[in-house]
């Protein structure tokens, strides 16, 4: 089954020319923020869509509200798909929305408390909903109410993808909060005596006339208002929660279920089985390396994470190897006494540094240069075994066990931006600790 399903390439239809190229690279700063690694492809997008039906193409494009979906698993949490709504209202094109951050809508007037409650949801794999003042891309502001929902997987709980959608904040809410602001900022004036009745007044005069405050501010008038306003807000809130719920359930209908806005699974329960939770997972897809984390609390020591650089090494899907032991990759030129090292670097809690021999998925051999190390939670508990992979040709071979190579550095940078990573989650995960 096609990722297009068979749809025309139309305005709001998934294709590879939407996904811009990502940033990436390798050192502890360059791991984190290189440019030498793989692009949100159409094979990633398709392996975040696999899980619904081929008419779920059909059934966003019913939705005429400005929704967008993105996927926390991939690199950079980008936007896997945007209605035209969501275009028409942003003034982006389509292929400059997906395969981004939603944060390009962010601007100098944009309120960062409210930006850090949409992180903390997101880390946490929560819903919100928030007023928020973005930008068009010719810089015009524009107030919007933000409804962000997590999907979850109703077999196992985990987090699979968001939906966010912008609502527009009506021109009668926003004349009645600068009307107000007005009104009090004229109060204190007069109260610190830099206005007399007569320029009161005269104030209020003008904006009669330029359809601004209307009638001076009697206490009638304010409630009035306020309780109007507060009307408003309530059904704009309430249009903005219907419309993201619309586009919710059409998911949920795709997947025939199996995508839900109810998380069936708790946070705890998840990390027990293995599942890496949001808050780390966005963390870890910015390290630009090849590697995988095992969890060695599980039976058989099976990968909970793999990277995108991991993938198109070794040419097996996420859904190929998560929850396998790495042995998958084992061949028979494999050195055995290098696996028997790191058996016993596992036993002893200490990490290590292996050349050896694996196999692509297509059964194609390559040298690996593999280190392994714990890596510890806030507690000092080890939580996983980080596996970083450096593929090498025979002229690398013999350089890489010099101390000080600069392929083990960019090994040695990557277990770093990961340690930090999982160091600076306290808990089962959900907010990273501000201290550190």
């Amino acid at each position: 089954m096609s990722l297009l399903f068979s749809m025309p390439a139309c305005s709001s239809c998934i294709s590879s020319a939407h996904y811009g190229f990502l940033h990436e690279t390798s050192s502890m700063q360059e791991v984190m923020e290189g440019s030498n690694g793989p692009a949100i492809s159409g094979a990633m997008v398709f392996d975040s869509f696999r899980m619904y039906s081929g008419v779920v193409m059909n059934a966003l494009q019913q939705q005429d509200s400005s929704f967008f979906i993105s996927d926390p698993r991939l690199p950079d949490h980008p936007i896997i798909y945007a209605s035209q709504g969501f275009c028409t209202m942003s003034g982006f094109l389509h292929d400059e929305v997906v395969g981004h951050e939603f944060r390009f809508l962010e601007g100098p007037e944009t309120n960062r408390v409210t930006i850090l409650e949409i992180r903390d949801a997101i880390r946490e794999e929560q819903p919100c909903q928030v007023r928020i003042l973005n930008y068009t891309k010719h810089g015009k502001p524009m107030s919007n109410i933000f409804h962000l929902v997590p999907l979850y997987s109703r077999e196992d709980g985990t987090l699979v993808q968001f939906v966010g959608l912008y609502s527009p904040v009506s021109r009668i809410a926003e004349r009645d909060d600068s009307q107000r602001l007005a009104g009090i900022e004229m109060a204190l004036w007069l109260f610190s005596g830099l206005l007399d009745d007569s320029a009161v007044l005269e104030l209020d005069h003008k904006g009669v006339e330029a359809g601004g405050w209307g009638e001076p501010c009697r206490p009638s008038t304010l409630e009035v208002s306020a309780g109007t306003d507060s009307e408003v807000q309530e059904a704009e809130e309430t249009r903005a929660r219907n419309a993201v719920q619309s586009v919710v359930r059409e998911l949920t209908r795709c997947s025939g279920g199996n995508v839900t806005d109810k998380r069936g699974v708790s946070l705890e329960d998840s990390a027990a089985l293995g599942i890496v939770c949001s808050s780390l997972l966005l963390a870890l897809n910015r390290v630009k390396q090849s590697f995988v984390l095992v969890d060695p609390h599980l039976p058989d020591m099976p990968i909970v994470h793999a990277s995108e650089f991991f993938i198109a090494l070794t040419g097996y899907s996420r859904a190929e190897v998560l929850g396998r032991n790495c042995r998958f990759l084992q061949g028979a030129d494999t050195d055995a006494l290098a696996i028997q090292e790191m058996r016993n670097a596992v036993k002893e809690n200490r990490p290590c540094t292996v050349g050896l021999v694996n196999y692509r998925k297509d059964g194609q051999a390559f040298g690996n240069l593999l280190h392994l190390c714990p890596i510890r939670n806030c507690l000092g508990k080890i939580a996983f075994y980080a596996g970083v992979q450096l593929p090498l040709n025979e002229s690398d071979w013999e350089a890489s066990k010099r101390k000080g190579h600069t392929a083990h550095l960019k090994q040695l940078g990557a277990v770093g931006a990961i340690k930090v990573a999982v160091r600076s989650l306290h808990g089962f995960g959900l907010r990273r600790a501000r201290n550190v």
